[in-house]
């Protein structure tokens, strides 16, 4: 099982209550060659995986490679995430060479520097004002070294522009109980909100499958919600969704106390549940009355978990 190392502090800062920009293109200096069909190409950045990355085909180390993030038209942006190195697992994570020294460079020629901790978290970049660019360039002007391979490796990119997110971002996460991490990652409740398909919640129950368990979402202060954006399971692949237990049924409480009752599609499909009433909460908790059974796991998962207006 794989999941995304939370940081609580990025969910709730001025970038996370920004629009994630879509990239419609994304090229490199290099690429690392496939290996045993392995990909190492440079959309990975943009493809909401972070057990994909791209990796430098560069001699030595990658220094000065870069990747560059095309938005197909001018845009404001105010900073970015970067999932640095290659995040398949923690053991990989620590073989291969991480970005420390990163140069952003934009469509104008100008250029931010920024240095980046050796650590598996998310970096969050901000520039010191909102700028206009259409292409992001990312230039590896330095590293920290790999214990085993001399291979540099970026696995996610998000960029973020300076108007408001189009979710409801909450303030905290929360859930009746969470699978120990392991070596892949953790399982928290946080990696819901990453906006990453295979970085997940499941619950802990050492006995039960999932059901009873229940996330949920603080907002910090009233907010209209209208629904939920929803990645059932395990979205990884196939493979991944059917190996591990899914949702069928919940309900919802909402922080006045009122409740409704959805039915959830058990498809790895990113799917969209609306309330049959819209109303004003600075909580909800999703409450699970029903899953599908997983062939490998009895633990019930949730990838994404986004509310809208």
């Amino acid at each position: 099982m794989r999941s995304l190392l939370p940081i609580a502090a990025l969910l709730i800062s001025p970038l996370a209550q920004a629009r994630d920009l879509a990239v419609v293109e994304v090229t490199s200096s290099s690429e690392h060659s496939d290996d045993s069909g392995v990909s190492y190409a440079p959309k990975n950045v943009k493809d909401r995986k972070q057990t994909s990355a791209w990796f430098e085909g560069e001699e030595g180390s990658g220094l000065g490679a870069w990747i560059q993030l095309d938005l197909g038209q001018s845009q404001t942006i105010t900073g970015l995430r970067v999932w640095n190195g290659y995040w398949l697992n923690e053991d990989m994570w620590q073989r291969n060479n991480r970005v420390k020294d990163l140069e952003v460079e934009l469509s104008d020629g100008s250029k931010h520097s920024f240095t980046l901790q050796d650590v598996k978290a998310i970096e969050e970049l901000r520039f010191p004002k909102a700028v206009s660019t259409q292409t992001v360039k990312l230039r590896i002007k330095g590293i920290h070294r790999g214990n085993t391979f001399n291979d540099t490796a970026i696995s996610e990119v998000q960029i973020f522009d300076a108007s408001p997110s189009e979710v409801v971002v909450p303030a905290s996460f929360t859930a009746s109980t969470t699978y120990p991490a392991d070596g892949d990652a953790n399982y928290e409740p946080g990696n819901v909100g990453d906006g990453l398909l295979d970085s997940m919640w499941c619950e802990g129950s050492k006995d039960g499958d999932g059901t009873g368990e229940w996330i949920e979402l603080d907002f910090g202060s009233s907010a209209k919600v209208g629904g939920l954006v929803l990645s059932n399971g395990n979205a990884l692949d196939l493979k991944s969704f059917m190996a591990a237990n899914s949702a069928v049924k919940g309900t919802v409480t909402f922080s006045d106390g009122s409740k409704e009752a959805l039915t959830i599609k058990p498809s790895m499909m990113e799917q969209t549940i609306r309330f049959a009433s819209p109303r004003t909460a600075s909580s909800l908790r999703l409450s699970f009355d029903e899953v599908r059974k997983g062939k490998e796991f009895n633990d019930l998962c949730i990838s994404e978990l986004r509310v809208v207006p």
